[in-house]
C-alpha cells in the first residue's frame, strides 16, 4: 500500500472517530444483528473468518471455522509437525492448505487466504493508559514510545494497538498493546506462503469464536496489509450496493407518489377554483340585477304612500278643523333624503295639532313652520305645520327558489300572468245566452311573480268608496 493512500485512510479514521461515526456505526450493528436470521448471520460471520496456523515450538495446527451446536467456531482440521525432514515438512503443509480450496476440473487453485497466529512465548502483551488526545494519533505516539515498553529497538518490533475502553472524567484510554520481533513475522509469514497460502494478518490471539465488532490485532506493517484489496471485493460491495439502493427506493418512491397526489391536488384545486369563480360571477349578477330591481321598489316603499298619508290625515284632525293646503314633497337634509307633509288651514284650537301628529303612527317631529293667527271676529285660528314622514321598515326578501323548481302558489291566490285557464274553469265572456241578469265580471289578472331576491311591496290597505249622495225627496 502506498504511503500516500496509507494517510489518506489514517485520516478518514480521525475524521469518523471525531465525528462519531465509529460509535454510530457499532451501536447500530449491535442493535441490527439480533434482528438477522440464524443462517444469514452465520453466513454473514464465515465470510469474514479466515482460517487460521496457529504456530506452536514444534508444531503448526490448522483451524477451519464450522457450525457446530447452532455456533460458528474454529476447529481444527490438520497438524503440521516442524521437527524432522524439511521436504516432508514442506509437503504436509501444501496438503493442508490445498484441502481448504481444492481444485474443480484440474484446474488451478485460487490462494487460499489464512491468518498466523503467533504464540503466547513469542508476542509481548500489556494493556496501556494514555492520554485521550492521542487517539488520533496512536501508532505515531506508540511508535516514539516503543523503548519504553520493550528492551528491543524500535525498528526491531512489529505491534499494533487497539483502543478497548474511555474514562470520560480522567480523559484517558485504554489501549490493548502487542508487539513481537519482526524475525520472528517474518518467519512465520514466510512459511505459510511457501505451503501456497496468502497471508492476511499476523494475530497474537489463538482462534477462537466469531470475530468482534473491534479490530484485531494485525502485526503485518501497515504498509503491507491487503485490506484495500478485500475492501475491493464483490462479496463486500454487492450487498452495500444492495442496500444502498434498497434504501434509495424507500427514499425516493413515498417522495414520487406524494408527487402524483400533490399533482392530482393542484388539479383538483384549480377546478375547484374556476367553478368558484363562476359562481362568485353569477352571484354578483344577481346581486347587482337584484338591486336594479328593488331601487325603484325601495324608493316607493320607503315611506308611507300618498293615499295613506291623506287618510291618516282626515282621520287624526278634529272635526273643527279644515284644510285650505295640503302638500308632500321630498327634502334632502345633508346625505340623506327626507319625505314631509305641509299643511295649513283653519281651526278652532291649533295648538293641540302639533301633539295629535305626534301620536301618530305615520308622523314625527310635527312643528310650527309660521305663528298661529286669529281670525277676527270668531273663536278661529289660522295655521301652518310640518311633520316628517317616519320609513317604514324595509319588505322581507322573497326566498329563493330552487333550479329548475317551480314553487307551488299559495292557496286562493289567482293564477299567474300568462297561465293558461283550468280545463274545469271556462273563462265567461259573458252570460251564457237564454240567461237574464247582470253581465258577468271580467277576471282579474294576478300581479306578475317577484324576480327571485327582490322585495315585495307591503300591501295597501284598502281605501273604502265614498257613499253615493242620495237624491233629494
Amino acid at each position: 500500500m502506498e504511503p500516500a493512500s496509507l494517510d489518506l485512510r489514517q485520516r478518514w479514521r480521525a475524521l469518523s472517530r471525531r465525528l462519531g461515526l465509529i460509535t454510530f456505526w457499532r451501536w447500530w450493528a449491535g442493535e441490527l444483528v439480533p434482528l438477522i436470521p440464524h443462517r444469514l448471520r452465520h453466513a454473514m460471520a464465515r465470510m469474514r473468518m479466515r482460517p487460521v496456523l496457529a504456530f506452536e515450538p514444534d508444531t503448526v495446527v490448522l483451524f477451519v471455522p464450522e457450525l457446530a451446536n447452532s455456533h460458528l467456531a474454529y476447529q481444527e482440521a490438520a497438524r503440521i509437525p516442524l521437527t524432522g525432514d524439511q521436504d516432508a515438512v514442506l509437503t504436509a503443509g501444501r496438503a493442508a492448505i490445498e484441502s481448504l480450496s481444492p481444485a474443480a476440473g484440474g484446474a488451478k487453485a485460487d490462494p487460499v487466504e489464512i491468518v498466523v497466529a503467533l504464540p503466547a512465548s513469542q508476542v509481548l502483551r500489556k494493556t496501556i493508559s494514555l492520554p485521550a488526545a492521542v487517539e488520533d494519533n496512536l501508532a505515531q505516539v506508540l511508535g516514539y514510545d516503543l523503548d519504553r515498553h520493550t528492551p528491543f529497538k524500535a525498528e526491531e518490533m512489529s505491534f499494533d494497538a487497539n483502543i478497548v475502553g474511555r474514562d470520560p472524567v480522567k480523559r484517558e484510554l485504554r489501549v490493548d498493546w502487542a508487539a513481537a520481533l519482526k524475525t520472528v513475522v517474518e518467519q512465520s509469514r514466510r512459511r505459510a506462503e511457501s505451503w501456497g497460502a496468502t497471508v492476511v494478518a499476523v494475530t497474537p490471539d489463538r482462534p477462537s469464536g466469531p470475530p468482534g465488532p473491534g479490530k484485531a490485532l494485525n502485526l503485518l506493517p501497515a504498509a503491507e496489509r491487503p485490506e484495500a484489496a478485500t475492501l475491493r471485493r464483490w462479496s463486500i460491495w454487492a450487498p452495500l450496493a444492495l442496500i444502498a439502493v434498497a434504501a434509495l427506493v424507500a427514499t425516493a418512491l413515498p417522495i414520487w407518489q406524494k408527487r402524483g397526489y400533490a399533482i392530482a391536488l393542484m388539479q383538483l384545486a384549480g377546478q375547484g377554483r374556476v367553478q368558484a369563480d363562476a359562481s362568485n360571477a353569477l352571484r354578483e349578477q344577481l346581486e347587482r340585477l337584484t338591486g336594479e330591481y328593488n331601487f325603484a321598489l325601495a324608493k316607493k316603499y320607503a315611506y308611507p304612500s300618498a293615499l295613506q298619508s291623506v287618510e291618516d290625515v282626515t282621520k287624526l284632525l278634529p272635526d273643527d278643523t279644515w284644510l285650505t293646503q295640503l302638500e308632500l314633497k321630498n327634502t334632502v337634509k345633508g346625505k340623506d333624503a327626507k319625505r314631509e307633509i305641509l299643511v295649513r288651514g283653519e281651526s278652532a284650537n291649533a295648538g293641540r295639532l302639533i301633539s295629535l301628529l305626534e301620536d301618530s303612527n305615520l308622523f314625527g317631529e310635527a312643528a310650527p313652520r309660521s305663528p298661529t293667527t286669529k281670525i277676527q271676529p270668531g273663536p278661529g285660528e289660522i295655521f301652518d305645520l310640518g311633520a316628517q314622514l317616519k320609513p317604514l321598515p324595509p319588505p322581507p326578501l322573497v326566498q329563493l327558489a330552487a333550479a329548475g323548481a317551480e314553487p307551488p302558489p299559495p292557496a286562493g291566490s289567482a293564477p299567474a300572468v300568462g297561465a293558461p285557464p283550468p280545463a274545469s274553469a271556462p273563462a265567461a265572456k259573458g252570460n251564457p245566452p237564454g240567461k237574464s241578469g247582470p253581465p258577468a265580471a271580467p277576471a282579474v289578472a294576478a300581479p306578475a311573480r317577484p324576480v327571485p331576491g327582490s322585495v315585495s311591496p307591503p300591501p295597501v290597505e284598502a281605501v273604502p268608496s265614498p257613499e253615493p249622495a242620495k237624491a233629494p225627496q
